[in-house]
């Protein structure tokens, strides 16, 4: 905890306006979930977290308060068994509405401030897809490529909007262990900048990138 405190003060400090995504998919219900929040935004001063919202719209409520404030909601997961209910099929209308997608469209229906995204993982590219065309407008964080095994061009094309916007495309493990050695900070650093690199090299290629727009 001492770690993550010096790491969230250090990224202040050297760059006041990157924003610190908590990454800690708290899930709970009423009193619960409002210190959950409170942690998180008051202690920790995350810009934005990540929540698990499977509890209901009252499990998410406190972290949507603050309007300044982001709340990714888990919603397609990068995992291997994330399809064993993220996937099911739930209305019972015809051959039904995937359990993601249901979501989804609640997430958009909440999204009243804003301030929600979504959490849909690179390993599911068609998944990726259909939650984009669900909900053009809310942010994406996309984990799962590298270590996870998501292919990136398949994310950048299928997370982002239509103007090559709004997908946060992670890759932690291979960013984090990018060396086991001592030179584990600037082996991390070049992971990163190819990383970047290799998002904005996609983007081009559709006309889509920083120099376009």
């Amino acid at each position: 905890m001492e770690a993550l405190e010096r790491t969230v003060s250090h990224i202040r400090d050297v760059a006041p306006d990157a924003v610190i995504i908590g990454d800690a998919k708290r899930g709970d219900i009423g009193p619960s979930a409002r210190a959950y929040a409170k942690a998180m935004f008051g202690f920790w001063d995350f810009d934005a977290v990540t929540v698990n919202a499977w509890g209901g719209s009252d499990s998410i409520e406190p972290f949507l308060e603050d309007p300044t404030r982001g709340v990714f909601v888990w919603c397609r997961g990068s995992n291997p068994g994330s399809g064993d209910f993220q996937d099911l099929l739930v209305d019972g209308k015809g051959e039904g509405t995937p359990l993601y997608e249901a979501m989804a469209r609640a997430c958009a229906d909440w999204n009243t401030s804003g301030n929600i995204g979504l959490v849909v993982g690179a390993t599911v590219p068609g998944q990726l897809a259909a939650v984009r065309s669900l909900c053009p407008d809310m942010p994406l964080l996309i984990p799962g490529v590298g270590a996870q095994g998501g292919e990136l061009e398949s994310a950048v094309r299928a997370g982002c909007d239509s103007k090559g916007r709004l997908a946060l495309i992670n890759s932690s493990r291979g960013v984090i262990y990018a060396s086991p050695s001592a030179d584990f900070a600037s082996a991390a650093s070049e992971a990163a900048s190819r990383l970047r690199d290799s998002i904005n090299h996609v983007l081009e290629q559709d006309g889509l990138g920083w120099l376009s727009s």
